[in-house]
């Protein structure tokens, strides 16, 4: 029984939705279950004993109540399914309300139905959250109740005669009604906006705890993988010529292949100690206007060696009096590991072009390279700070798996964007856009 009742209110409920609209649409389920149950059981009382003091269109006019009552929340229950909120909440409360007028109106017996639009009154502030939609909906029932015990008055005269004054009583208790609920409305609110900006500031803590403890064990997983191999090789070195068991010769060829790998490790400690810094103590970038040209001359300076030892010619075409708005180390990080990168992924004999150009307010630089170019299905690994990806350059080259990610989140922080164009095989073009000035 309570699964039939779990299922019922959860009718129309879907988890993308906002929390007090899913106890809206629950409170509406169940009020609309607790009425068919009413409705059933007054069903089966006419039936049984009140019939036998009705006249035949009294017992008409009951049934057609009864039926249309349960048509009305069975639509209801229908509505909410498909998601049509509002218009089952207008449905029950109007529909329910005319009917329960109409039957007053009928009968005209005191006490029959009137409370229920006293009830319904309530129900409006429980389903409804606009105060729009709120005021006049309670206004239409405040009146239908009154217009019903005006009738009943009419219909039993020795009940105006003992209840005077019962139509000023009926107004002043809507309106105290209708004050009470407002102020119970509003402190609700509040106390609900509290709760939601406390979880949201819980959300927000939980989620900058999660990202802690992935930089911090994605620090550890690079240096444990990475970083330990070219270390390891220049220690066996240095004990082997320390306890003399290679001459200088000797020596000098095992370090041909360890300055390569030093000179790895060093980009990729650099590489490694600006994106934790970022991550751990947060981006502040200090934004400044600054020509563009000597920045990308520095750059091209620091990785004219590793260019030239595969081969691998670097062009430029940056006009002198191209300016930037950003933080300039920030830039220089971005360049140099997209430089960086392009030289790692580009074979022997490639090229490297680093363009910049003015477009409205905004100045773009594409860094493009003949290399091997990106497969698709790695593009969004390369870009996602929650995964270790790397892959070894055309020299078995190594990398963090942070150039991209980082480049990515310096560029978003200077107010830039960052896009990157690449075919398998056919090279690659990163591509920034940074704002011109203030």
């Amino acid at each position: 029984m309570l699964e039939l009742w779990n299922r019922v209110s959860n009718i129309g409920v879907y988890s993308e939705l906002p929390f007090s609209d899913r106890s809206r649409i629950r409170i509406s389920n169940q009020v609309t279950v607790i009425a068919s149950i009413l409705t059933l059981l007054y069903f089966f009382l006419d039936l049984l004993v009140l019939n036998k003091h009705k006249n035949p269109e009294q017992i008409l006019w009951s049934n057609l109540f009864h039926a249309v009552s349960l048509i009305i929340y069975g639509a209801l229950f229908l509505f909410n399914r498909i998601g049509w909120y509002v218009l089952g909440r207008y449905l029950l409360l109007f529909s329910m309300t005319i009917v329960v007028t109409i039957n007053s109106l009928k009968f005209g017996e005191p006490f029959r139905t009137e409370l229920y639009l006293f009830s319904g009154a309530a129900f409006v502030f429980v389903v409804f959250k606009d105060w729009r939609v709120i005021l006049p909906v309670f206004l239409f029932e405040a009146g239908c109740y009154l217009v019903s015990v005006i009738n009943i008055m009419n219909h039993h005269p020795e009940v105006a005669q003992l209840n005077v004054g019962l139509i000023v009583r009926v107004i002043i208790s809507f309106t105290i009604l209708y004050i009470i609920l407002y102020f119970l409305r509003r402190e609700t609110n509040r106390y609900q906006e509290m709760i939601e900006e406390s979880n949201s500031q819980i959300s927000a803590e939980r989620n900058e705890m999660e990202k802690l403890n992935f930089t911090k064990d994605k620090i550890f997983s690079i240096i444990s993988h990475d970083l330990r191999s070219p270390i390891g090789s220049l220690k066996a070195v240095l004990s082997l010529l320390k306890d003399e068991h290679i001459g200088i010769d000797e020596f000098k060829k095992a370090t041909a292949g360890l300055e390569k790998q030093v000179h790895q490790l060093s980009a990729s400690l650099d590489e490694l100690l600006t994106w934790s810094k970022a991550q751990l103590h947060g981006i502040n970038p200090n934004p400044e206007v600054f020509r563009l040209k000597p920045i990308i001359g520095e750059v091209i300076t620091v990785n004219k060696i590793a260019a030239r030892n595969k081969t691998i010619i670097i062009t430029t075409n940056i006009p002198s009096d191209i300016t930037v708005y950003c933080d300039s180390n920030m830039l220089k990080s971005v360049i140099t590991n997209l430089t960086t990168n392009a030289i790692k992924f580009t074979p022997v004999g490639g090229a490297i072009s680093i363009v910049g150009k003015k477009e409205n307010n905004h100045v773009v630089i594409c860094v493009e390279d003949t290399g091997v170019g990106i497969p698709q299905e790695n593009m969004e690994k390369i870009m996602s700070a929650s995964t270790h990806f790397s892959t070894r350059g055309t020299n078995n080259e190594k990398g963090t798996g942070l150039g991209l990610v980082m480049c990515n989140e310096f560029v978003l922080k200077n107010n830039g964007t960052f896009k990157i164009k690449s075919e398998d095989g056919k090279g690659s073009m990163f591509i920034i856009s940074l704002p011109a000035s203030l």
